[in-house]
């Protein structure tokens, strides 16, 4: 019943896995996302995430725990055959 989902699911992990990669890539480590794109970021060592960056940083997390249930629910039907 369940295995007819399967085509949709796989296309909605291939989704949040670009997803997680472009997050992913979008934090650079030690430095803010204003210098990723130039800025600059001298003197700065300790910092908190603010305004972009917590809202990057969070929807990283997001995204990889929608992947990983994405990705257990379709080993899970795979496997038992639903």
């Amino acid at each position: 019943m369940l295995q007819q989902w399967i085509p949709a699911i796989r296309i909605i992990q291939m989704v949040l896995s670009v997803a997680v990669v472009v997050f992913i890539l979008l934090q650079v480590r030690g430095a803010g996302l204003g210098s990723a794109f130039g800025g600059s970021s001298a003197g700065s060592i300790f910092k908190t995430r603010r305004g972009v960056e917590r809202l990057v940083f969070n929807a990283t997390i997001v995204f990889i725990a929608l992947f990983a249930v994405v990705s257990i629910v379709s080993a899970m039907i795979t496997a038992r055959g639903w």
